[in-house]
Order: C-alpha cells, then sequence, then structure tokens
C-alpha cells in the first residue's frame, strides 16, 4: 500500500512484498486531533514569527496543537537535533501500532514502512496520529524548505528559471506562461530534450547541464 500526504494528494494503493506505505511529507493527515492533543489547544501563545517562512510556521503551529511540537516551532528554526528527535519520534510511535518505519527519505519526506497485514484503514488512522504527534510533516516540510531554499522562492519560480537557466524554454520565458502551460505540459521547448530537462529541474531545481 503506498499513500502521500501533501499537499494532501494521494497515490494509489500497491502491494510491495510485505505491506508497505509510502508516505510523502507536507500535509498533516485530514482529521481531528486526539483528546490528549486537543487538551494542549491554546496553551501557548503563537510568537509572532518573521522570515521567508513566517506564514509556514504560523499555519504549523496553528494545524498541530501537541506541545513538543510547537516547542520545536517557536523559534522559527528547525535545527538538525531538533529534525532527528522528531524522525525518533515518528519511528516510536509507529512501532507502538505495530508499524517498522522501513526507510526515510531525507530528499523529499516519503517514508516507507513496513505494516505486515494489517488492515489499511487502521494503518492511515494510525500514521496520521504519528505524523500529527511527531510533526512531522509540518516540521519536515519547514526543515527542507530552509534547508534548500533559504529565502522560499516560489517553486513555480524555481522550475521557470530551472527551464531557462539548462536552455529547455526561452530566456524570455515567464512565471506566468509556465503556470498556463503547465497543466497540459505543454512547454515551448527549444530542446529536444526538454521533457528531460522538466524532469530533471522537478527531481533538482539547481540542476544544471
Amino acid at each position: 500500500m503506498m499513500r502521500m500526504h501533501p499537499p494532501c494528494r494521494v497515490l494509489s494503493l500497491t502491494t510491495l512484498g510485505a505491506l508497505a506505505v509510502l508516505v510523502l511529507s507536507g500535509c498533516v493527515a485530514a482529521g481531528e486531533p486526539s483528546s490528549a492533543e486537543s487538551s494542549l489547544s491554546g496553551a501557548t501563545e503563537m510568537p509572532k514569527f518573521t522570515g521567508p517562512f513566517a506564514a509556514e510556521y504560523e499555519e504549523a503551529w496553528q494545524k498541530n496543537e501537541t506541545a513538543s511540537v510547537r516547542t520545536t516551532l517557536e523559534d522559527g528554526r528547525i535545527s538538525d537535533q531538533e529534525w532527528s528527535q522528531v524522525i525518533t519520534t515518528l519511528t516510536t510511535c509507529l512501532s507502538d501500532h505495530g508499524i517498522t518505519l522501513v526507510k526515510y527519505n531525507e530528499e523529499d519526506g516519503s517514508y516507507e514502512s513496513n505494516v505486515g497485514d494489517a488492515n489499511g484503514d487502521v494503518v492511515n488512522e494510525s500514521m496520521g496520529e504519528c505524523e500529527q504527534e511527531s510533526g512531522e510533516a509540518w516540521i519536515g516540510r519547514l526543515y527542507r524548505g530552509q534547508t534548500n531554499n533559504p529565502n522560499n522562492i516560489p517553486e513555480t519560480q524555481l522550475l521557470t528559471d530551472c527551464l531557462i537557466r539548462n536552455r529547455a524554454v526561452p530566456e524570455t520565458y515567464t512565471v506566468e506562461q509556465y503556470l498556463a502551460d503547465a497543466p497540459n505540459m505543454n512547454f515551448p521547448y527549444i530542446d529536444d530534450h526538454g521533457g528531460e530537462i522538466f524532469d530533471e529541474c522537478n527531481r533538482d531545481m539547481g540542476f544544471v547541464r
């Protein structure tokens, strides 16, 4: 079974040998917080976040009321040590629900878990609880964003710049044109390998041939 959660995009379910689950960070699973989490609601006033990721920190704070997660968020910066603790908490929580974290991919926030023969709905609920408890989805998105894109430049701008930098599209190509072309993948490539360049840019927006 495979699952992706941010921004709330879902992949089809697939069996991978012993049942495995693939989750991509960025959007907390839908549903109300547990009673323990709800009891923490309003316990701490939201700090005044500043900088390129201020809006993302505010959203993360408002949508995850777990005390430990808010403590991690409150200084507006995710350290390597804090991120390591998030993964430890996620791993422990999943284990408590009978789920083994097999591999966590730091590059995109996806992870594979061995869930045995557990019921899919129960697994999804358990994973959502663990993502909420650890703050993995929110904190992971912020950690990767601050590491890979410290100025929080919109992804559409990064992709457009990457296509231009690698001469896949004209130098005059704009973000507005990208947004118009993207739904149908109808880009005005000026390079025979334009499609390959686009794929590379999606994997690594700093890509240069």
